[in-house]
C-alpha cells in the first residue's frame, strides 16, 4: 500500500472514530459478529429484491435511448431530444452520492425504499407528459431514485459477500443488468410501434410497486455503525445526513453538467456552480462533523480511478445514446430494429462481467495490480470500439431506400465516396463489433475498479465510497450523453441553416429542425441525398469530444498501472 493510500485509509478510520465513538476491539468484534450474520442470510431473496429493481432501471434506459428520437419527434421537438436522456442522468449522478451515507444512517432497506419511490413517482408522471419539458421534468424525478437503485443494490450486495466473490456477484448483477438493456431496446421498439410509449411506463409502475413490497420483506441486515431502529429517526441521528452539504453538492453537480448541455445559460450556471461549490467546501471543512467526500478520494489511486471511471463511461454512454439517432435518423432503420445492434452490446457487456468477476476470483496474481491491468487493456479496447464505429459510419452511404429509385442520387453527386451501400451487411457487422468492443471493455473496467475499491476500504465506509464510485459513473455517463448531443444538435442547427439558406429553403427550416421525421416526407432527390450528408458529417463531429476523453482515460490506466508496479 502506498502513502496516499495509507493516509486515506487513516483519513476513513479517523471518520470512524469520530462517527461512532466506539473502540478499536468493540467495534472489530462487532465487525466480524455482524458480518458472520449477514453472510448466513440467505442471499436468493435479497437478491432477487435487489436485482428486480436493478433489471427495471437498465430496461428503462434501455428503452428512453432507444425511442427517444421517436418521443421528440411527437412532440415536434426534436431539437430539444438530448434533455429526455440527459434530465435522468443530471439527477441521478446529483442523487448518487447521497445514497451511501444516507444507508449509513438510516439502514439499507430505507434508503433503498426512498430510491424506489422517487423512481415509481417520476415513471407515473412520465406516463402523463404533454410536451418534452413535462417529460424531461418526470425523468429527472425518476433519475433522483434511479441511481439510488443500482448504488444501494451494490452497496448491499457487499454487506453480504467476501472481497473474493464481490467480483462475481457483480458480474452476475452487470448479466441481470445487461439482460435488461438486452430486452429493453428491441421490446421497448416493438411496444412503440404497435402502441403507445405511455404503455412502456405505465407498465414499469406496477414493477417497481413490486420491487418495493420485496426489499421491505427481504432486506434485513445488521450493521455495527447503524443505530438500532428505534434510535435511526431521532433528530440527532436525521442531523449527520448534513442537508446543507447534500444540497449544496447536488447543485455543484447540476450546474457543472448543464455547462455542457445546448440552450442553457452559461454565465448563470458557472456563477452557480462556483457559489454552491465554495459553499459545500467551507461546509465540509469548518462545519460538517461528517464528510460527505473524504478528501482522499481525489488523490492517487483513487484519483486517477476516477478520471478513468468518469473516461470509460462518457464513451458507453455516448454510443448507447448517439447511435439509435444514427439509425433511425440516417439509415431510416426501424425503432425495434434499431435495438437489435444494443442487443447484442449487452450481451458482450454481461459476459465481459462474468468473465472478469471469475478472473478476480481465481487470480493468483496481486489483485490490485491485476484490476489496473484490467483497466488498461479495457481503455484500449474501447478506443478501438470507438474507432471501429467513427470509421463505419463515415464510409456508409446514408438511407434513401423508402423513395422510389428515380429519386434516388449517387453518392458522387454530392461530392461524396461511400465504401458501403445502406443495404450492406457488412457495415452492420463492423457496427455490432464496434459497439460489443466498447460494452465489454466497460463492462470489465466497472466490474475490477469497484472490487478495487472495496478491497481497499473500512468496512464501516464501503457504502460511503461505492456511492462515490456511481458518482463518478453518473458524472461520466450524464456528460457522455449531453457533450456530444449538444455538439451533434449545434452542428446541425448551423450547418442546416448555411445549407437552406443557400437552397432558398428558409421556411422549412424551423420544421425540420424541431420534427427530424419531415426530413423523408418532404425532401427528394437531391435535396435529401445532400441533407443526409449533413446529418452524416454532424454524426462524425460529435465523436470528437469522445476521442479527447479516451485519450484522458488511456494516460489515466497507464499511470496506475504504473503506480502499481511500484509498490
Amino acid at each position: 500500500m502506498d502513502e496516499s493510500e495509507s493516509q486515506i485509509r487513516g483519513t476513513l478510520l479517523a471518520c470512524d472514530s469520530l462517527a461512532y465513538g466506539t473502540n478499536a476491539d468493540k467495534t472489530l468484534n462487532e465487525v466480524q459478529t455482524f458480518q458472520e450474520h449477514n453472510r448466513s442470510l440467505p442471499k436468493a431473496p435479497i437478491l432477487t429484491s435487489l436485482w428486480l429493481g436493478s433489471f427495471l432501471a437498465s430496461v428503462d434506459a434501455s428503452i428512453v435511448a432507444n425511442i427517444m428520437n421517436k418521443i421528440a419527434e411527437e412532440f415536434h421537438e426534436s431539437d430539444k431530444k438530448q434533455w429526455i436522456a440527459t434530465s435522468f442522468l443530471l439527477t441521478n449522478a446529483a442523487f448518487q452520492p447521497l445514497y451511501g451515507r444516507c444507508s449509513d444512517i438510516v439502514g439499507r432497506k430505507c434508503a433503498l425504499l426512498i430510491a424506489q419511490s422517487f423512481f415509481l413517482l417520476g415513471t407515473l408522471l412520465t406516463c402523463f407528459a404533454r410536451n418534452v419539458t413535462e417529460f424531461a421534468i418526470a425523468r429527472a424525478i425518476c433519475g433522483m431514485g434511479g441511481g439510488g437503485i443500482s448504488a444501494m443494490s451494490s452497496i448491499t450486495v457487499s454487506d453480504i459477500c467476501t472481497t473474493k466473490e464481490r467480483g462475481m456477484y457483480q458480474g452476475y448483477a452487470n448479466v441481470i443488468f445487461g439482460a435488461g438493456q438486452v430486452l429493453g431496446a428491441p421490446v421497448g421498439g416493438l411496444i412503440l410501434e404497435a402502441f403507445n410509449w405511455r404503455i412502456i411506463f405505465a407498465a414499469q409502475v406496477f414493477i417497481v410497486i413490486l420491487c418495493m413490497i420485496l426489499a421491505y420483506r427481504n432486506i434485513n441486515l445488521k450493521l455495527p455503525h447503524i443505530l438500532p431502529l428505534e434510535q435511526r429517526f431521532t433528530w440527532q441521528n436525521l442531523s449527520r445526513i448534513d442537508i446543507f452539504g447534500s444540497t449544496m453538492l447536488s447543485c455543484s453537480l447540476v450546474s457543472f453538467l448543464l455547462l455542457f448541455s445546448a440552450g442553457v445559460s452559461q454565465p448563470l450556471w458557472v456563477l452557480v456552480m462556483i457559489v454552491s461549490l465554495s459553499l459545500f467546501s467551507v461546509n465540509e471543512r469548518y462545519i460538517a462533523t461528517e464528510r460527505l467526500l473524504p478528501s482522499g478520494l481525489l488523490r492517487g489511486h483513487f484519483g486517477l480511478s476516477a478520471i478513468l471511471i468518469v473516461a470509460s463511461s462518457f464513451m458507453m454512454f455516448a454510443e448507447l445514446y448517439r447511435m439509435p439517432v444514427y439509425l433511425q435518423l440516417i439509415q431510416d432503420i426501424s425503432v425495434s430494429r434499431s435495438g437489435v445492434f444494443l442487443l447484442f452490446a449487452s450481451v458482450a457487456s454481461s459476459g465481459a462481467s462474468l468473465f472478469t468477476g471469475w478472473l478476480l476470483r481465481t487470480t493468483r496474481q496481486d489483485l490490485g495490480k491485476l484490476v489496473y491491468k484490467i483497466a488498461l487493456i479495457s481503455s484500449f479496447i474501447q478506443l478501438t470500439g470507438m474507432m471501429l464505429a467513427l470509421f463505419t459510419t463515415s464510409v456508409t452511404e446514408p438511407s434513401q431506400a423508402t423513395h422510389a429509385r428515380w429519386a434516388i442520387l449517387s453518392p458522387r453527386s454530392v461530392g461524396q465516396t461511400y465504401y458501403f451501400q445502406s443495404d450492406s451487411i457488412i457495415w452492420r457487422t463492423l457496427l455490432t463489433v464496434a459497439l460489443m468492443c466498447n460494452s465489454f471493455a466497460y463492462a470489465s473496467l466497472l466490474v475490477s475498479i469497484l472490487v478495487s475499491i472495496v478491497d481497499t476500504t473500512e468496512k464501516s465506509q464501503q457504502a460511503t465510497m461505492i456511492g462515490v464510485f456511481y458518482l463518478w459513473r453518473s458524472i461520466g455517463n450524464t456528460l457522455g450523453t449531453s457533450v456530444p448531443l449538444s455538439l451533434y444538435e449545434m452542428t446541425v442547427a448551423r450547418r442546416l441553416w448555411e445549407y437552406m439558406e443557400s437552397q432558398g429553403l428558409r421556411d422549412t427550416y424551423l420544421a425540420l429542425l424541431h420534427d427530424s421525421s419531415i426530413l423523408r416526407q418532404r425532401f427528394r432527390g437531391h435535396a435529401l441525398a445532400s441533407l443526409l450528408q449533413i446529418y452524416n458529417i454532424c454524426f462524425q463531429v460529435s465523436y470528437i469530444p469522445s476521442i479527447c476523453i479516451c485519450i484522458l482515460g488511456i494516460i489515466a490506466a497507464t499511470r496506475l498501472t504504473q503506480m502499481a508496479a511500484h509498490k
